[in-house]
């Protein structure tokens, strides 16, 4: 028994080898607790199972947490930072998108204007024979058609979703253009 508590003074001391540790399966959960060192214990096989490399020796490995020294008045010194010059700020005029809130304005406007068919005066580009001369508002989905009756539209009582859709549209353009 006096032996057992000499390995275990001497596991405390530091001065037992770690093959004396690993051959102790005692000694070396001791260790693990202690120290927080993994420990792997020997475990003899046979040459005949062997890989023909020569045997490991065990390694001592630190656990999870490794042990720290903390040195006292080993204080950091403070060091002076280095003048750096300020950066420039450019002086860019900043048109606050004045051209997003004319081409709003714009669209509004003539969006607007086609609703009430102020652009009926454009039906003398109609050229089929069949174009309806109470047409006065031009067809935005069919703005390609403006030579037959295809592109034209009745006027103002009657109003279709893409028109709406404009005026919608450019109402929210011009708000997102005052954001900026």
């Amino acid at each position: 028994m006096s032996d057992r508590n000499e390995m275990v003074k001497r596991l405390l001391d530091g001065d037992i080898d770690e093959a004396e540790i690993a051959a102790d399966p005692v000694l070396s959960s001791l260790a693990e607790r202690i120290f927080g060192l993994t420990i792997e214990p020997i475990t003899p096989s046979k040459p005949s199972h062997g890989t023909s490399l020569p045997p490991l020796e065990p390694e001592a490995t630190t656990g999870a947490m490794p042990m720290v020294e903390v040195v006292p008045g080993a204080a950091p010194t403070l060091m002076q930072l280095p003048n750096l010059p300020m950066i420039p700020v450019e002086n860019k005029k900043s048109s606050g998108g004045k051209g997003l809130k004319i081409t709003a304005m714009v669209s509004f406007i003539v969006s607007f204007m086609n609703i009430f068919g102020l652009f009926g005066f454009l039906t003398s580009l109609c050229t089929a024979d069949a174009c309806n001369g109470g047409a006065t508002r031009i067809n935005l989905l069919s703005i390609y058609n403006i030579t037959n009756e295809r592109g034209w539209s009745a006027p103002f009582p009657e109003y279709g979703i893409p028109d709406l859709g404009a005026v919608i549209a450019s109402c929210a353009l011009f708000f997102f253009a005052m954001r900026k």
